[in-house]
């Protein structure tokens, strides 16, 4: 009004409301404009709070996963353990010497989330010996080295002796009748698979192992181990996860 007023152009109503409705649209689109840049900060800074947590649930969540291992590991072994003492004293020096050095495998990774396949090949043949002083020939283990140690592949600390004990735990083995565990690789798994022949009673279990190895794969990398329990074998398929 005041610049019509001052200037020689007459004045219109037109231009008036012309005027006007261009520093609504104007005022409206910076607007806009701003709050959507700040709502985009906001959403940001939301996302990666959200984030945050998440990984610290994830951890927790993880941390106990990780201490129920150990105590049933222990429990596996102690057992085993005790049975030597009574009968073989100096199997159970041996027996305790390598469970030591098992032990301490577990010890040093039960921090990680992911180790190599490498070193769990390495672990589980330690464990498997333990399982041999104790079962002398009524186990076999067997994996195509080749084909297996030249993946690039990470896989959860522990996560094959878990199936491996779920194996002898829950079936009965002789010399005769052998328990025959095999690795083999097949497109995103690895593949655990033994002979079966179930315990006609039921076996004296803590109920944590595969429970507790398909939670830690759901928490790691969002994948779920498979397990088929049919015909003459159970298998068990973990999951691959490239260290690429």
């Amino acid at each position: 009004m005041i610049w019509f007023r001052i200037s020689y152009n007459a004045f219109s109503w037109d231009k008036f409301f012309a005027f006007i409705a261009f520093a609504v649209m104007a005022v409206l689109v910076f607007t806009l404009i701003y709050e959507i840049l700040f709502l985009s900060k906001e959403r940001e800074l939301d996302t990666k709070i959200v984030e945050e947590l998440d990984r610290e649930r994830v951890q927790a969540e993880l941390h106990i996963l990780h201490n129920e291992l150990d105590p049933h590991f222990i429990f596996n072994s102690l057992n085993t353990l005790n049975h030597l003492i009574i009968t073989s004293p100096e199997a159970a020096h041996l027996f305790n010497s390598r469970l030591a050095e098992v032990y301490k495998y577990v010890l040093v990774n039960k921090s990680k989330e992911l180790v190599s396949i490498v070193k769990e090949l390495e672990f589980i043949e330690s464990y498997l010996f333990l399982l041999q002083v104790r079962h002398e020939n009524k186990l076999s283990f067997e994996y195509d080295a080749k084909e297996i140690l030249t993946r690039k592949v990470m896989m959860p600390p522990c996560a094959l002796q878990t199936v491996v004990e779920n194996a002898i735990k829950h079936n009965e083995f002789s010399e005769e009748n052998p328990l025959k565990i095999r690795l083999t690789l097949n497109g995103e798994y690895l593949k655990v698979s033994n002979n079966k022949r179930p315990k006609p009673y039921l076996a004296d279990s803590t109920k944590i192992g595969l429970r507790n190895l398909s939670s830690r794969y759901k928490l790691i990398c969002n994948k779920n181990i498979v397990i088929e329990n049919e015909g003459s074998n159970f298998l068990v398929k973990l999951p691959l996860i490239s260290n690429v």
